[in-house]
């Protein structure tokens, strides 16, 4: 099984952290995840009160998902994961905020997410990060330049229409099953190019 950090910022579309995390821990994957106080925030907006704390963010998981799970405090640099030494295969940052994205291209390592990513790309291990922005200015796109030649891979959430989605988690299982895929997991959330029938998720 893999062991892959889940890094979520304040950008919009928390629910596709929230899946990310659901379905790795689901399939018997170990998840260090991170979350930023804007995170918090923005889950509170979109998905309700009842995610607003980082224990709440969780606590929709089945008992044996959550001993999949490790949830580290933002300003914990004493964490596993702040070091190179420690060894996961890979992370994703889903959803991106602008903010974060130039942090990581800059080396700014001023919370444990950002040093994750940090670490992540001294390592030489997959980065997958997923921005959210619209419409995207020079900036944002030179900084999704300077990640992807330091080795990030940059993931927008387009969805997919041939895969013909009956309903919004459809297009969200989308996103998060091409992320998974870039971190070598096929989770089977949506079919292939060619494939007829859509393998519709039964994850919890």
């Amino acid at each position: 099984m893999a062991e892959i950090v889940v890094g979520i910022s304040g950008a919009s579309g928390i629910v596709l952290g929230h899946r990310t995390i659901q379905v790795l821990t689901a399939l018997g994957h170990r998840v260090h995840l991170i979350l930023s106080r804007a995170a918090l925030f923005t889950a509170q907006e979109e998905m309700g009160s009842d995610f607003a704390t980082p224990e709440r963010f969780v606590s929709a998981l089945l008992p044996e998902q959550r001993d999949r799970l490790t949830l580290h405090k933002i300003g914990d640099f004493s964490a596993s994961i702040a070091s190179g030494c420690y060894p996961v295969d890979g992370m994703a940052i889903i959803p991106c905020s602008m903010g974060t994205l130039a942090a990581v291209a800059m080396g700014l390592s001023d919370n444990l997410l950002r040093r994750a990513a940090d670490v992540t790309l001294k390592e030489r291990r997959r980065l997958v990060i997923v921005p959210r922005e619209t419409p995207l200015s020079e900036i944002h796109l030179d900084n999704m330049l300077r990640l992807t030649r330091m080795g990030g891979i940059i993931v927008p959430p387009m969805p997919a229409w041939y895969t013909k989605p009956r309903s919004l988690r459809d297009v969200e299982d989308f996103v998060v099953g091409r992320v998974l895929d870039l971190l070598g997991i096929d989770a089977k959330l949506y079919p292939r190019w060619g494939v007829e029938e859509l393998p519709h998720s039964n994850y919890v």
